[in-house]
């Protein structure tokens, strides 16, 4: 009995360590039309590439999407810094990652002339030798066209 209780209280502390946890701080910001995002990543995690080598298969990319509004349109589409890509065993596919920091830039052509917000989400997935977590992350961005 005092064994199903230890495995049930490491299982439950387990899933409240993992769902607490983000080894990925994320800082927004916005110069003219450039949007960048910088990623500071803990040590001993990975955070996947926007571009994966194969994206149907392995793990979830880093997606960057942006609520619709009149005040820009985005240009072109996410860049990214060149990533460690390799072979992974556990995935069976080849990756592309991030170790300690990444920077990621979108393009945007500012339509309105006054200030406005960009909204919107950042969904990524980051690893380490024992597990994957899926987050997502809200930002929020003030264009001041003054």
């Amino acid at each position: 009995m005092n064994k199903v209780i230890a495995v049930i209280v490491t299982i439950a502390t387990s899933i409240s360590v993992y769902s607490q946890q983000n080894p990925v701080s994320w800082n927004v910001t916005q110069n003219n039309s450039i949007i960048k995002f910088d990623a500071n990543i803990e040590k001993g995690w990975h955070l996947y590439a926007v571009y994966l080598p194969s994206p149907n298969d392995g793990p979830l990319p880093t997606l960057f999407e942006f609520d619709s509004t009149n005040a820009y349109f985005l240009k072109d589409s996410t860049i990214q810094k060149d990533p460690i890509t390799h072979f992974d065993a556990d995935f069976g596919v080849e990756v592309s990652y991030y170790e300690d920091q990444a920077f990621f830039k979108q393009q945007i052509d500012i339509i309105k002339k006054s200030s406005f917000t960009i909204n919107g989400l950042i969904s990524y997935m980051c690893c380490n030798n024992e597990t994957c977590i899926p987050l997502e992350k809200e930002f929020s961005i003030i264009v001041n066209q003054d």
